[in-house]
């Protein structure tokens, strides 16, 4: 899912000043510097294009000059002052570590004897090459730029097919036979160290009897009691708030950026975002089946609109119909609702990673609404506006959960608590 950003822009040509002109300072030669890059003393100044002491200047250049040709009979890290506070007296990686930090030997003045050195043409050979690589590497650049522009449509357009067929197998999970009961999944954590379930799809197949029975007494049978737990299992019906998480946790779990956060991320994560993208998900798949109200992919309505709590579970259908989102909108939607950097408690390494991805999503959304909106920015600012009413909605939910089920699934037997519904909603 890691796919670079590109841009591109106009610049101007540059203007030759007249000669006459005072060469400007940079900020660099206007501050001192304090510190020597490479042993860590008080510096002297700029040499050789490095902060520096006197020593390490004077050393450079007659190791530069000469024909020595040392070696470390450490660790080559003898000069790492991230391993200790001052350097090990070693002469090669002296020399090493004024190479890393960027001292110029074409910066050094020689005559022609001191020219033939054998270091020195050694070194001022591997400058002139990586010199002419940079150069050639922006040539390339400058001539891939009309290509770069252009392959930007086709990297929108792979982003959104791939989240397009991903969208195609959890339906075809979600519709599946797969069914396990809520004992074998023992909660998000589990899940999160488990393999991905939405292939097994195709080994179960389709279950058989669906679309079922939209009697409201048929789907009241397979509606949570409160204050007894969930319906009993059945093989070939679903509990759909177990399943829902259940297929939005395997969702997550299939980018590839995912699995570059630390465990203690992921499962902050996924539950914190897990909700918000499963109502989204919910709603969407209702609305394109020309229902206002949320149903489920047996067929069934839930809840009624007699029951309580409906007005919170269609908040996220109302701007889905009001603003008619398409199905390319809502993938990239819900990933810009997954890639969520201001969960609590994240990482500096996970806000950074979920802040690249989120701009991606969001980049290939507006890229979107520009070229298939009449009203194209404003209409991009109403969709990203859902996320608000998804944050609201779900924090009901959690609260809902917290003030009148929490207190009866701690009194409830372990095999009546559905785990990775309470690892969610206890949020």
């Amino acid at each position: 899912m890691d796919q670079p950003c590109c841009s591109s822009s106009l610049q101007s040509p540059s203007i030759e000043l007249p000669e006459i002109l005072p060469p400007q300072k940079s900020k660099r030669e206007k501050e001192r510097p304090t510190t020597c890059s490479i042993c860590g003393g008080s510096a002297s100044g700029f040499h050789y294009d490095v902060p520096a002491c006197n020593g390490c200047k004077a050393y450079f250049r007659r190791y530069v000059i000469s024909e020595r040709n040392f070696k470390c009979k450490n660790n080559e890290d003898c000069f790492d002052l991230t391993k200790r506070e001052k350097p090990i007296k070693c002469r090669p990686c002296r020399y090493k570590k004024c190479l890393d930090v960027g001292m110029n030997p074409l910066a050094l003045e020689v005559d022609e004897k001191q020219a033939e050195a054998e270091n020195f043409k050694k070194i001022t050979k591997r400058v002139k090459v990586e010199e002419i690589e940079e150069d050639d590497e922006d040539n390339k650049s400058k001539q891939l730029v009309l290509k770069t522009v252009e392959s930007f449509q086709e990297k929108m357009q792979r982003l959104s097919d791939m989240l397009t067929y991903l969208e195609i197998k959890l339906d075809q999970f979600q519709t599946s036979a797969y069914n396990p009961h809520w004992g074998q999944v023992q909660g998000l954590e589990f899940l999160l160290r488990s393999n991905n379930r939405i292939s097994l799809a195709d080994r179960y197949g389709p279950m058989p009897g669906w679309p079922l029975s939209s009697d409201p007494a048929l789907a009241a049978d397979n509606q949570p009691v409160l204050g007894k737990g969930p319906p009993p299992y059945s093989t070939d019906k679903k509990h759909w708030l177990y399943f829902n998480l259940l297929t939005t946790v395997e969702y997550v779990k299939t980018f590839g950026f995912f699995h570059r956060l630390n465990a203690r991320d992921q499962y902050i994560l996924t539950r914190y975002v897990t909700l918000a993208c499963m109502n989204l998900h919910v709603s969407f798949t209702s609305v394109a089946k020309k229902f206002d109200c949320r149903i489920q992919p047996d067929g069934l309505k839930q809840p009624f609109k007699d029951e309580e709590h409906y007005s919170n579970s269609v908040m996220s259908i109302v701007p889905l119909i009001r603003y008619q989102v398409q199905s390319i909108e809502y993938v990239l939607l819900k990933a810009i609702c997954l890639c969520n950097p201001a969960v609590p408690d994240l990482s500096e390494h996970a806000q950074r990673l979920l802040t690249k991805e989120r701009h991606q999503f969001a980049e290939a959304l507006f890229d979107h609404c520009l070229r298939n909106r009449t009203n194209g920015p404003s209409h991009f600012s109403d969709i990203i506006g859902i996320v608000d009413v998804l944050e609201r909605q779900q924090r009901i939910q959690k609260d809902l959960h917290l003030l009148h089920v929490a207190p009866l699934v701690a009194k409830a037997p372990r095999d009546r608590v559905i785990q990775i519904i309470d690892d969610i909603m206890d949020s």
